[in-house]
């Protein structure tokens, strides 16, 4: 997924906005974008949605933190549905493979669980928590990781100058725990909604750096997100050369001193296959 749209479940007519959007997948967010006097409504609001929805995107919903009432509350909710309407679970602040298999032991067995770091103590145990059968994504959660390391900040996810590019480290590793283990890595949200351009250098570093796409917390952020994961058509003319010179040339160097080797041919056919992807959802 290029494009992962978090909406507030508190907000009814945004939650039947996002079905017009050109989001590949919608996050109904039950959790840190609902007030706690609105939790109770925000739920009525998801069985509403969710109950006649029928909608192309990938629905996912995510939850309150493991241990707190409201992520009871919302348990239930979500073992209300028969069938179940969504195709995965976001699983917030989670900090080891423990969690992970305590959330698995009281969702349905058939829904995928796509976790949030968001801490120090996540960030160390990623690997392991990658490794999990159920578990289908990391997502680097930046502002909260911010405040369990004692980052200080000059807003949501932005640090001071001085440390400028830090939290590259953390999502870095994120990708590389899930990729590891065949999952895919997403990076989290950009919190300045109203600042393009930084929004636009903050998707392209997180694909250069291996992610598969990326949060976006307001519809206009949809389309830079979009753009930023989709392969450029000199990307994919270059793609195609470098397999189409592994098949003919087999380890030989080409015209300029290069030799493409099996791990290059890979590389380039698995941008392929992302950019039918982004076909396809188009």
């Amino acid at each position: 997924m290029r494009s992962l749209l978090a909406v507030p479940a508190s907000n009814a007519k945004a939650l039947l906005r996002t079905l017009t959007l050109g989001c590949d997948q919608i996050i109904i967010d039950l959790e840190d974008m609902v007030t706690p006097e609105n939790k109770e409504s925000a739920r009525a609001n998801v069985r509403d949605f969710l109950a006649p929805s029928e909608s192309f995107k990938k629905l996912s919903l995510r939850v309150n933190e493991l241990g707190t009432k409201d992520a009871e509350l919302d348990l239930e909710l979500i073992n209300s549905f028969d069938p179940i309407r969504i195709s995965s679970i976001f699983l917030p602040k989670i900090n080891s493979i423990d969690d992970v298999k305590s959330w698995s032991r009281k969702l349905p067995q058939n829904i995928q669980l796509e976790v949030q770091i968001e801490t120090a103590m996540g960030l160390t145990k990623a690997s392991k928590i990658a490794s999990h059968d159920q578990v289908s994504s990391l997502s680097f959660g930046p502002a909260d990781f911010m405040g369990s390391v004692g980052i200080p900040s000059k807003g949501p996810g932005k640090t001071w100058p001085e440390v400028d590019g830090i939290l590259d480290y953390p999502l870095f590793q994120i990708i590389i725990a899930a990729h590891a283990h065949g999952k895919l890595a997403y990076d989290g949200p950009y919190f300045q909604t109203a600042d393009y351009l930084g929004l636009t250098k903050a998707a392209y570093k997180a694909r250069a750096l291996g992610a598969d796409g990326k949060w976006a917390i307001h519809p206009d952020q949809i389309y830079l997100c979009n753009e930023a994961f989709t392969p450029s058509e000199e990307e994919i003319s270059d793609a195609k050369r470098i397999i189409d010179q592994y098949n003919q040339m087999l380890g030989a160097a080409n015209a300029e001193g290069v030799v493409v080797d099996v791990a290059t041919k890979r590389a380039a056919e698995r941008l392929i296959e992302r950019a039918s992807f982004a076909r396809d959802v188009s």
